[in-house]
């Protein structure tokens, strides 16, 4: 029986009572028009009329996701086209893949696929000048200082502050929950009652306490610290990974997203490792609830779980959960009660206590939170499927194939046209001044804006590499070589801007950042395409290199990148 079957008979077995025998407590048998009980008593028998049930999925997105898979379906076609019909790499015929398609998307350790592995993969490394062992020493440095900072912090006493809390969940609402929306829409009552409690460890106090821990680390008051609230939390662990609950999963998310704000990527992944088993654990046990507020939940823990995984994957070498095989399994979520920090809804005299400008609670914050989750669904899965513009020889070689890129960018023009317009943001013109492109106010719009730009590059970063393999371009190649020039131009002063917005997704962002002004770098450096490189491409590798040195200063390796990135503008004389 599939997950879909097993909700349905769960769905069938519930009765409607009529009022008499709610009203008693007594088990109806839901007769018309009058059950067995009001018939024989005389009693006039009503029934309530039935919940409506909700849809899967909101209709626009429901038509971006046919829309997706239409146009999978045709990359499929051309793809089949351009393969040969055998298997060419020793590496691939060791593991048979599901289709033809998934022998050309899932590529390891390709120069042409820029957006995979980025730090894991030492071909690029090799073709951006790179030692091969570039991406060890950055997480050696990482897992070190982890190690060491573990074994330094000692155990304290956490005395809660009242006003503290506020201030957390105000931040934690603002900065991280609109990214990773996974929390109940009454949770700010619970938060609060919980703080306020003995503190004994459950799932439910772990989970106040990482959201407390991580609205005073993204808050940045030096003089707050989160740790207190963390290590507490932390006491609530063992009884965290024995439960198989959407509870447990959230704490174990959290958990990773507050290793993601303090910049440690490894750790983030570790726990998200975690959570990510116990949420597919809790799919395939037909464990996900009856109720549909429980249900609803339980799908949204399981997108959040995978953009994170996702996110971090996207720039390591690290091991995948296989969360990946159950995308098409679980419906997207409605996010139609997302919480959102209300202080006016808590309790008396919390509104009076948080600064204007603390927390923001509008239906618009709402609703750009809910679309733009749906938005980054739909560009995940998208580049899930294929990233790469690239085609097999029958010597095994892969070069470039435009006609593939031409269809991905295609995917990527539909996805733009299906963003609901509380999300929809302004492509910009390569011809206007760096200072007039328009960058949403909006840091999760702004955010959707570098996810094109950067999949655009993906797209044509193939056309780069093929020229610098042969020394010449053709005029179609050049064209599309353009593309890749001028989607970095306008890429720049977004990603620059969401490197400081986007407090829990930094670490990563800065890594996009580094990747791609190198790979900028190194396409002005091949003589045949200097004359694509205008004095604004040139202006926005340099800005490139004006990341908050505050915030590189908390990471070891972000710092290492830095120096990297400072001594190539340096050479290239920018």
């Amino acid at each position: 029986m599939t997950m879909q079957e097993h909700r349905s008979t769960k769905r069938k077995r519930t009765t409607l009572a009529c009022d008499a025998c709610r009203a008693r407590r007594t088990k109806c048998d839901s007769q018309r028009p009058s059950c067995h009980y009001c018939q024989t008593h005389g009693v006039i028998c009503i029934y309530q009329e039935p919940p409506v049930e909700p849809p899967s999925r909101t209709d626009i997105w429901d038509s971006v996701e046919e829309e997706l898979n239409a146009l999978n379906k045709r990359l499929d076609q051309l793809i089949s086209l351009i393969l040969p019909a055998q298997s060419f790499s020793p590496d691939l015929r060791a593991r048979e893949p599901r289709d033809e398609y998934e022998t050309l998307a899932n590529q390891e350790n390709s120069p042409f696929d820029l957006p995979s592995k980025l730090l894991g993969n030492s071909s690029i490394m090799q073709v951006l000048g790179l030692d091969a062992d570039f991406t060890q020493v950055l997480i050696r440095g990482e897992r070190v200082t982890a190690s060491e900072g573990h074994v330094n912090a000692g155990t304290r006493m956490l005395i809660v502050h009242h006003q503290h809390t506020v201030n957390a969940l105000a931040a934690f609402s603002a900065h991280v929950h609109i990214w990773y929306p996974i929390l109940p829409s009454g949770f700010s009552r619970e938060y609060f009652e919980v703080l306020a409690g003995s503190l004994l460890p459950s799932s439910e106090t772990c989970l106040s306490l990482l959201v407390a821990a991580i609205g005073l680390t993204v808050e940045e008051d030096e003089t707050i610290s989160s740790t207190p609230y963390f290590e507490t939390a932390l006491a609530s662990l063992p009884i965290i990974l024995s439960e198989c609950s959407v509870r447990s999963v959230q704490c174990l998310l959290l958990i990773g997203l507050y290793y993601s704000c303090l910049l440690k990527p490894c750790q983030a992944h570790d726990y998200c490792l975690i959570a990510s088993s116990k949420i597919q654990n809790i799919f395939k046990s037909g464990l996900e609830g009856d109720g549909p507020n429980i249900v609803e939940q339980t799908r949204r823990v399981y997108w959040a779980v995978l953009l994170l995984e996702n996110e971090i994957g996207a720039q390591l070498d690290v091991p995948k959960s296989g969360i990946w095989d159950l995308d098409e399994h679980v419906p997207l979520p409605l996010c139609q009660q997302t919480w959102q920090f209300t202080p006016e809804g808590t309790s008396p005299g919390i509104a009076a206590s948080v600064s204007p400008g603390s927390a923001i609670s509008t239906t618009t914050v709402v609703e750009n939170t809910r679309s733009y989750f749906l938005a980054e669904i739909a560009m995940r899965r998208m580049l899930h499927r294929c990233n790469t513009a690239v085609q097999a020889t029958a010597t095994g070689q892969y070069v470039y194939a435009p006609n593939i890129a031409l269809e991905l960018e295609h995917q990527l023009e539909e996805w733009y046209h299906y963003l609901p317009e509380v999300n929809r943001f302004e492509k910009g013109d390569v011809v206007q001044p760096l200072e007039l492109i328009d960058i949403p106010p909006c840091p999760l719009s702004n955010f959707l804006r570098v996810q094109y730009y950067c999949c655009r590059l993906s797209i044509y970063w193939p056309a780069i590499y093929q020229a610098i393999q042969d020394g010449s371009v053709s005029d179609p190649l050049l064209d599309h070589c353009q593309r890749f020039i001028d989607s970095f131009v306008l890429l720049s002063p977004s990603i620059i801007s969401a490197f400081h917005d986007c407090r829990v997704n930094r670490w990563t962002i800065f890594v996009s950042i580094f990747i791609t002004s190198v790979a900028a770098i190194t396409a002005a450096n091949v003589p045949c395409l200097r004359e694509l490189c205008s004095p604004r491409f040139y202006q926005c590798i340099q800005a490139s290199g004006r990341a908050q040195q505050t915030i590189l200063q908390k990471s070891a390796s972000l710092m290492m990148l830095q120096e990297v990135l400072e001594e190539r503008l340096s050479v290239a004389g920018l």
